[in-house]
């Protein structure tokens, strides 16, 4: 979530790029296989990144397109609206986060989850190695960078308290969307809310020591990172639209996770700002979460979506009770 900060200024970089790049050269039709599909808007959560990595195999590899599906990934001109958009239909689906789904049905938006994109959390406590931090509980006394959002303080004294240490002895500093510098600078101790999978790769790579507590293994119920949502309108009268996207989608997860250099090829050229050195090892990491050895694809369990809902609502991110039966709905998965 820390990520729709950051993208919020720097999106408006990327449009101008895409209004000059716009009318450049002959204009090309879609490819022969799209031709005739249904079309299919997406909104992304983010840039193109390892985490998408499902996404560009179904689009490269025509995978949406034996589905019957034309699907066209863009990155949102404002990450907080994009399931308001799904909502009013501006968009077919939009890539978000389970919390931002069950807030959303808290305050009487209209959307639900129909797939889980990374089946697990990848936001995390992040410590450096070399301030005497060897567990959560040590970060007491410490000082921990904190992004600013609401759910920041109650997942981290979740950690802590889970680690049977006091949460209130743990000193935070909000840094906004730059953690991983203010961890890289020594400004803060640890920070929450970066992920195990791209920033710790990235300190790590400049020499920077640093620990990582996954936050479902220290109290925080599990939960999807990314999911797939879209609007109880467009799952009610569109549901073939549903369907077909998300089998083009599994596929591509499948077929990312088994081809990563491959895989690896079509997010850079999706995403020309990521490093080259660095997506094999963010890509290796997620993997298991795009694919999991335990269940298909793409899978959603509604009975971990009430557990982290009763979490959220314990600690006061939802200020409604909300029908998780509504929020999450694996009926239109293949196989289902």
């Amino acid at each position: 979530m820390t990520r729709r900060l950051a993208l919020a200024v720097l999106t408006a970089a990327l449009a101008v790029l895409a209004a000059v790049a716009t009318g450049c050269g002959d204009e090309e039709g879609p490819p022969a296989a799209t031709r005739g599909a249904q079309r299919a808007s997406l909104i992304l959560d983010w840039f193109p990144n390892p985490d998408h990595a499902g996404i560009y195999a179904a689009v490269k590899e025509g995978f949406f397109a034996a589905a019957g599906v034309r699907v066209d990934p863009r990155v949102p001109s404002d990450p907080a609206a994009s399931l308001k958009q799904v909502a009013a239909g501006k968009a077919d689906f939009a890539i978000s986060y389970e919390p931002d789904v069950l807030i959303a049905r808290s305050e009487g938006i209209p959307v639900t989850a129909v797939g889980a994109l990374v089946t697990g959390p990848l936001n995390s406590v992040l410590a450096r190695g070399d301030r005497g931090i060897a567990r959560p509980r040590d970060l007491e006394g410490k000082l921990v960078g904190m992004a600013g959002l609401p759910s920041d303080r109650p997942l981290l004294n979740t950690v802590v308290r889970a680690d049977g240490g006091d949460p209130s002895k743990v000193r935070t500093r909000v840094v906004g969307f730059n953690l991983a510098p203010a961890l890289a600078a020594g400004n803060v101790d640890a920070t929450i809310g970066a992920y195990w999978n791209v920033e710790a790769v990235e300190l790590r790579h400049k020499g920077i020591p640093v620990r990582v507590f996954r936050l479902e293994r220290y109290g925080v119920p599990d939960y999807d990172e990314l999911v797939v949502a879209t609007s109880d309108e467009t799952a009610r009268t569109r549901p073939d639209l549903v369907r077909s996207f998300l089998a083009g989608l599994a596929q591509g997860q499948e077929w990312a996770v088994r081809n990563q250099e491959a895989a690896r090829e079509h997010l850079l050229a999706a995403n020309r700002d990521l490093d080259e050195a660095l997506v094999p090892e963010q890509l290796r990491l997620v993997a298991p979460l795009l694919d999991p050895p335990d269940s298909p694809p793409l899978a959603l369990d509604p009975d971990a979506w009430r557990r982290f809902a009763a979490w959220m609502r314990e600690n006061g991110l939802l200020r409604r009770q909300v029908d998780v039966d509504r929020a999450v709905n694996p009926r239109f998965l293949p196989g289902d």
